[in-house]
């Protein structure tokens, strides 16, 4: 009696925008012939992900889909803000309000983009 176990990436999934879903099969044979149910384990890689030990198939995958500009994309979408120091023509009114306030700096309604920019950079200084 030869009993083996086989792992092997069945399913690759694009979910969204940002997510490459992978599922993985797991197989005990019993001389070449399945003994038992079939076990399935699911992970999902990100754009921030580190995906060199993955499956030949899904770092494919993960190396045409997430370039910088993808990477970028994701990271504003989970932080509301781009990376890298405030600047005036990558960051909008917007960003700038949540960058300075998830970093604990004051800022008021009626400041314009100009001053948000300028209580930003002045964080660096710090």
């Amino acid at each position: 009696m030869a009993l083996e176990k086989i792992m092997e990436v069945d399913k690759v999934e694009l979910v969204g925008d940002y997510s490459i879903q992978v599922r993985t099969a797991t197989k005990v044979m019993d001389d070449g012939k399945q003994i038992g149910s079939t076990s399935y384990h699911r992970h999902v890689v990100h754009p921030t992900s580190n995906w060199t030990n993955e499956d030949a198939k899904v770092k494919k995958i993960a190396d045409a889909l997430f370039d910088a500009d993808c990477k970028e994309a994701y990271y504003v979408s989970q932080n509301g803000y781009p990376t890298g120091e405030p600047s005036d023509a990558k960051w909008t009114e917007t960003q700038l309000q949540k960058y300075l306030s998830v970093n604990g700096v004051a800022w008021d309604e009626d400041d314009n983009k100009s001053a948000l920019l300028t209580k930003a950079k002045n964080k660096y200084k710090d």
